[in-house]
This record gives structure tokens, sequence and C-alpha cells, in this order.
């Protein structure tokens, strides 16, 4: 009796053994295959794209601008859609000049595309401040420590033109005078056109006529600054 006991003990030994499962050499007892976390870096997000700084948005013309205290409406930006010119709010109506006098330009000749070099050769004439209210009136945008606004040259006065809807739309927008469009409606560049004339552009056009105007007439006036 005790040796079939023995024997059946054996036999029921030797069937748990042939029915438990190999244990793979590699992995000790216990460990579970661990689930692989979603992307690259885990969790639901990535951490470096969250760091990231956002893509800066262009500029585009017709756009208010006011950083600092500079304020205006974009009437060009360049090919980077960073940098550009704008155009005042406002504008004035006033002659280029109270007398015929040719001036004494140091440096060369006036710029058919620089604005501000056109107004620094006219502000370093004697009397200027009597002599060019065109110049004065932009002149007087530039307060509490603004130096940058300046009566345009032809080409800057055209690269507006060219966005004209888009400024005028803007313009409106806001309950401010548009840019007029009228047959006789030039406004007053910087560029001087012998001893009586100076360029003047029609904004509808987008040209300038090919002889001065009068200078002491009167034409309207909007001053630009670059940014």
């Amino acid at each position: 009796m005790r040796r079939e006991l023995l024997s059946l003990l054996l036999a029921m030994a030797m069937l748990v053994t042939s029915c438990s499962e190999p244990v793979d050499p590699g992995t000790e007892p216990g460990d579970e295959p661990q689930e692989q976390p979603d992307g690259p870096t885990g969790g639901e997000g990535n951490e470096e794209d969250e760091n990231k700084e956002p893509i800066e948005a262009k500029y585009k013309a017709g756009e208010y601008y006011k950083v600092g205290l500079a304020e205006g409406i974009i009437a060009y930006v360049d090919e980077s859609g960073e940098h550009g010119l704008l155009i005042s709010l406002d504008e004035g109506y006033t002659q280029w000049s109270t007398e015929y006098i040719m001036l004494v330009v140091q440096g060369g000749e006036f710029s058919r595309e620089d604005g501000a070099r056109n107004t620094a050769y006219i502000k370093s004439q004697e009397n200027w401040e009597e002599l060019y209210p065109a110049v004065v009136w932009c002149q007087s945008k530039n307060a509490l420590g603004l130096s940058s606004w300046y009566l345009p040259a032809p080409g800057e006065l055209a690269k507006a033109a060219q966005n004209l809807k888009a400024i005028n739309e803007t313009l409106e927008t806001m309950g401010l005078d548009v840019i007029a469009t009228g047959v006789n409606d030039g406004y007053w560049s910087s560029e001087e056109y012998g001893v009586q004339g100076a360029y003047a552009m029609n904004m509808a056009s987008g040209d300038f006529a090919d002889y001065g105007h009068d200078k002491k007439a009167y034409n309207r006036v909007r001053a630009m600054r670059k940014f």
C-alpha cells in the first residue's frame, strides 16, 4: 500500500512538470513585456515641438501698424515680408516751398527712391522751416522722440500707389480720410525739379509728371517712414 502511494505521488509530480511553460533564459521570472509609448518621446505630445517659437506672421500692405509710437498704414512690404514703408494716417494740404529757390544738395542729386535722404537735404538748408512747408508738415509727426517720418520720394509714393486699394480700405474702416484719387489730386514728393518746380504724384495712376509742379502751389502731402 505504501509502495502504491509513492508511485501515485511520483506520477502526479511528473504530470505537473510537463504542463509548466518554459521560462525564457533571458527573462527573469515575473518580468512582463512593457507597452511601447506613443510617439518618439512618449506621451501625447512632443516636448520639443511644444517649446518651439511660433512662426511670426509677415506684414501685408494695407494693414494697420502700431509699434511703440510709430503708427500708420503699411504702404509697401519688401520681399522679406518683415520690412517696408508706412504712410501716415492723415494728410496735409500745403506748398512745397514758399519761394523759388534752387536747393544746394550736398553729396549728390536728389534720390528717386529715398525720401529720408531728400528730406535731410532740405532740412540742411538755411531757414528750411520757413521755406519748405511740406517737409515741416511731415516733420511734425516726429514728436516724443520719433525722428523717422519724412516727405517721401517719388518712387516711394509709386509703391504706395500700387497698394492704394488696400490702404484706402483700411483708412475707410478706421473712419479716416482716404488717399485722394481725383485727376487733380497730387501728392508732394521730396524731389525737386529745378528752381520753380517739384515732383508730385497722382496716386490714382501711380505716375508722376515728367515736369515739376509749381513749388508755391498747394498739393496734398502724406508723411512716410521705414519699418
